[in-house]
Parts: structure tokens; sequence; C-alpha cells
């Protein structure tokens, strides 16, 4: 059964993961010239203290297009619009962050970040046109 269940969330990541490359290659909709007025973003990210490394950052607006960032070793990311623009659209942002270990590993399928910052994600930022620093300090142990 593990197996199954493993298997089918392998394929939803791997389909999530060619949905998302698609739109940034594509633009999710548009060239160059559909892509909205945005604001630079980029910022570091620590868990418990420490650089939070291979995690993904995605900044959702209340309507438009997500942007998406992974972070390096020292935890700093920068969002991506799409393949020809850097940042996010203005406005307020549910963000989530999320790692999985890496694909077959045992840990492959489990998100290593606590819900409160993904799935049921508490995390909000504000873009302003121009540059943006967002860092968030997250506490694993923060209910």
């Amino acid at each position: 059964m593990r197996n199954v269940i493993h298997s089918q969330y392998q394929t939803a990541r791997a389909l999530g993961l060619l949905i998302l490359l698609t739109c940034l290659t594509a633009g999710c909709g548009g060239g160059a010239s559909d892509t909205p007025e945005l604001g630079e973003v980029s910022g570091t990210v620590t868990l418990d203290g420490n650089p939070l490394s291979g995690a993904e950052v995605t900044f959702e607006p209340g309507a438009g297009a997500p942007s998406v960032g992974k972070t390096d070793e020292a935890g700093k990311y920068e969002l991506i619009y799409n393949q020809d623009a850097h940042g996010a659209v203005p406005g307020s942002h549910t963000v989530r962050i999320s790692k999985f270990g890496e694909p077959g590993s045992p840990n492959d399928t489990e998100n290593q970040i606590p819900a409160q910052f993904n799935v049921t994600s508490t995390l909000t930022a504000e873009v302003k046109v121009g540059d943006n620093t967002v860092n968030f300090d997250l506490d694993s142990k923060q209910k």
C-alpha cells in the first residue's frame, strides 16, 4: 500500500513541477508584454535560527500568478514571476515555504517544514513596486 501511495505522490509531485515549469516558461498565458508591473523580492529564510537551504518559497497574491524562488545554502532566495521577469505582483500575498527530501530518500514525501508555514500557512507579505527584502525566521516549535 505504501508503494502505491508513494507512487501516486511522486506522480502528483512531478505533475505539479511540470505545471510550475510550464507556467514559468510560458509566463502562464502571455509573453513579456503581458507581464504586470512587479516588485523585486528577495530575502533569507531560517528555521530554528539556521539557514534553510533547498526550500521552495511561493508568494501567492489575491489575484494573478504566483511567484516562486528556491533558497540557496545560505537560505537566500529571489522570486521569479516567469522566465522573463523576476519579482512578484504588488499587494498582499500568502507565503508558503516547503522542503521535501531528495527523490527516492526515506523522507521524499514528507514536507520537512511545519504545516503552518505551507499547507495551512499563516505567513503573509506585502509587496511594493521596487525592491523588497522579505525575511522569514521560522520556529518549528511555534504553534
